[in-house]
């Protein structure tokens, strides 16, 4: 009987044992087909070309609405006319008075027709007169719709009035002599207010003024009444 040797039987061990191991790793590779690639698949997928905004972001990128020019814009102020004159009663009809405007500039006179009167002088800007007198006495009004509304104060006391334009011959007069000085408001209706004072200090009611003629005697002296402007050192 032949015996092996015991080198002969390790190696047809080895030999068996390799021819196993091919078969296993041969049945346990995946066939062709049978499974995808899952990284091959995630970079064969198309890639979603729209995107979808959450409503806080499309909230966001959408423009804020304007404001409407109405509800924005600052109403317009109303200017004077470069050359005017306004001219009635204050609302408790105790005195008459006339502003007279000249570019920027405006003149008043105050009076109640027997000894209470005042002239004033100062500024006509952006709808608005702010007039002093040489006595402290003054004058604030703005113009509203063509209206000329605001306060006088005359010797401490104050009144309100609104006013229009004075249409010639309405309108405001002023006569300078050497001993006298008279002041004029002729009003829409016709009548006259306006008060004389002499040198001394003495005011009485000026007399008649016919604006075609105005020439008015006083004190024993002739004198021409001129309207008032607005920009006269009175």
């Amino acid at each position: 009987m032949t015996h092996r040797s015991p080198l002969v039987t390790l190696a047809g061990l080895v030999i068996a044992f390799a021819i196993m191991f091919g078969v296993n790793l041969a049945n346990s590779a995946p066939r062709s087909g049978e499974y995808a690639n899952p990284s091959a698949s995630a970079s064969a997928s198309p890639t979603p070309t729209t995107e979808v905004q959450s409503p806080a972001a499309t909230e966001k990128a959408s423009p804020a609405a304007t404001p409407s020019k109405t509800a924005t814009q600052a109403p317009k102020t109303e200017q004077f006319p470069h050359k005017i004159v306004y001219a009635g009663r204050t609302k408790d009809r105790s005195t008459a008075l006339a502003v007279a405007v000249l570019g920027g500039r405006a003149a008043a006179y105050v009076c109640d027709g027997r000894s209470v009167e005042s002239w004033l002088r100062g500024t006509a800007t952006d709808g608005e007169v702010k007039l002093t007198s040489k006595t402290g006495d003054k004058l604030e009004a703005k113009l509203n719709d063509g209206v000329l509304t605001g306060t006088i104060e005359v010797r401490d006391r104050k009144h309100t009035f609104a006013i229009k334009e004075a249409k010639k011959p309405a309108g405001l007069y002023r006569a300078r002599g050497s001993k006298t000085v008279i002041g004029w408001i002729i009003l829409e209706d016709g009548s006259e207010v306006g008060i004389e004072t002499d040198e001394g200090g003495t005011s009485k009611a000026a007399p008649q003024l016919n604006p075609d003629q105005p020439k008015v005697t006083a004190n024993g002296e002739d004198l021409n009444a001129a309207p008032v402007e607005g920009d006269e050192d009175i």
